[in-house]
């Protein structure tokens, strides 16, 4: 898989040694050095210059990092690839400790899955020359009770890349679930179709 990315990647960018970065809201920078041996099929991984965790709760688990490269190298290689662990076996991976990517056991890490984990998406995918920016942060509307919840991603944009316009208003990354059936929603949890609609619209007007 990396060597077929890796000749891609020289082709369109004339380098196998790459960087990308890119800022959250609070100025923390999430930083990345890929390094691929073409002829092994091997790389290196590195996001040290990222900056510490935070007080906040945008601090994420190593998992979530790791979920994002496995979903940008399946998306760069153009072919179905079996979801699983193995393809990062031939990855080497740096996360330095204490950042906002490695945080420390007591720090928060609820909007690191949610937000942090685009950001992580788009810097790889600069990283690699692939495609501009998305929203940068999985977008969602929550509402409930004690005894239901509804929790839905909202869509906020993709960049452009080469062939095509970027789009606004479309899922990208990791907000492209599921979206439950309006029809589902009215059964079982009782809100009106037209509330919910009303709901949206004020989010993205």
């Amino acid at each position: 898989m990396l060597k077929e990315i890796a000749l891609k990647t020289r082709e369109r960018t004339g380098k196998t040694l790459l960087y990308g970065e890119d800022y959250m809201d609070d100025g923390t920078k999430i930083a990345l050095t890929v390094d691929i041996n073409e002829h092994e099929g091997s790389a290196v991984v590195d996001f040290s210059g990222t900056g510490y965790e935070v007080y906040g709760n945008c601090n994420t688990p190593r998992a979530v990092t790791l979920s994002a490269l496995i979903y940008c190298l399946r998306c760069m290689v153009g072919h179905d690839v079996p979801l699983n662990q193995g393809c990062l076996a031939p990855i080497k991976i740096v996360i330095p400790s204490g950042t906002i990517l490695s945080p420390s056991a007591g720090a928060a890490v609820v909007g690191g899955n949610v937000l942090t984990s685009q950001r992580i998406v788009d810097v790889i995918l600069k990283a690699f020359d692939t495609c501009a920016a998305s929203q940068g942060c999985m977008n969602n509307v929550t509402f409930g009770d004690e005894d239901v919840g509804y929790y839905e991603t909202v869509a906020g944009g993709a960049g452009a890349g080469p062939g095509w316009n970027g789009r606004s208003g479309v899922h990208s990354h990791c907000t492209n679930t599921r979206i439950t059936d309006s029809e589902i929603l009215e059964r079982r949890f009782a809100p009106s179709y037209m509330h919910i609609c009303d709901v949206f619209t004020s989010l993205v007007s």
